[in-house]
């Protein structure tokens, strides 16, 4: 990525999600963070009106982000030009006590990753909790600041704790502590430079025939390259046949520069010849290192 000393960072909105953890973490605290849809994100990179994104793209735990895809892939020079892996801690926040807690707000992936927290937690103050479900945990965060009712608490990220002035009661509240996310880093198309440890991501369409997609993925294969990402997104409807027509998303390790991974791009791309109906590069860029 180029060096810019206050870049202009979208993420998706709104302020104390982990996304915009993720972008803090990425970009530091001299960024200008503006918090925007998905959509609108690689939009402003294509328009040159902010320098980059950050979206999520996978969960350990529910899978793939499908909104991030379908955004990248339908606007144009827009490449991934990194990731972060982060992992997500999820916390009790409230204004007033333990034994008070009545309600709590939260998304509903929050939720469901706390639940036998929740659960005992009731069994410890000997009443049921109110689940309220929001948009995003920092929403909850917020309803839980505002309420006027005794009892309102919200599971959320420590930044929105911060940001809502709420205290922390309980923390790490996940019921499995191995929950990271997967976020892409976007920017303006072209590559960023080797790493010597880098990853390349590919979108494709094939022919909607035997032994297709076996061999676009031989392709990289035989030249000794390791898929670390292989998942699709319906495209269209084939009306004629009855079936979807589908877009896949490949990862691949190594950088496009890199011999095997060039010639694999070169022969896919190749037109007439290919088993490809199309192939766009979307982005080489450095591998994030779990510490």
């Amino acid at each position: 990525m180029n060096q810019i000393e206050t870049p202009k960072v979208g993420f998706l909105q709104p302020e104390s999600t982990f996304t915009h953890l993720a972008a803090m973490e990425q970009f530091g605290p001299k960024a200008n963070y503006i918090p925007m849809e998905t959509y609108a994100i690689c939009q402003e990179i294509k328009n040159s009106a902010i320098d980059y994104g950050v979206l999520a793209i996978e969960n350990v735990f529910e899978g793939i982000v499908g909104t991030t895809m379908d955004a990248v892939l339908t606007t144009d020079h827009v490449s991934v030009v990194g990731e972060i892996i982060l992992p997500i801690a999820h916390h009790l926040l409230s204004n007033g006590k333990m034994q008070e807690i009545t309600r709590i707000y939260s998304h509903q992936q929050a939720i469901s990753q706390c639940r036998k927290h929740i659960d005992s937690l009731e069994k410890e103050l000997g009443h049921k909790i109110e689940i309220i479900t929001e948009a995003s945990t920092a929403r909850g965060a917020e309803r839980a600041a505002h309420s006027t009712e005794t009892g309102s608490a919200a599971i959320a990220p420590a930044i929105a704790a911060k940001k809502y002035n709420l205290q922390i009661l309980m923390e790490n509240m996940e019921d499995e502590k191995d929950n990271v996310t997967r976020f892409w880093i976007l920017g303006p198309e072209g590559p960023s430079n080797p790493s010597g440890n880098d990853k390349t991501t590919f979108s494709f369409d094939v022919e909607n025939e035997s032994g297709a997609l076996v061999s676009v993925l031989n392709t990289f294969s035989s030249r000794g390259l390791s898929a670390t990402m292989l998942q699709s997104r319906p495209s269209k409807l084939d009306r004629s046949a009855g079936i979807w027509e589908y877009t896949f998303f490949a990862e691949f390790l190594g950088h496009i520069t890199e011999t095997s991974l060039k010639e694999s791009y070169d022969l896919l791309n190749s037109g007439s010849n290919s088993v490809c109906k199309q192939i766009r590069l979307l982005g080489s860029y450095p591998r994030f290192s779990v510490k």
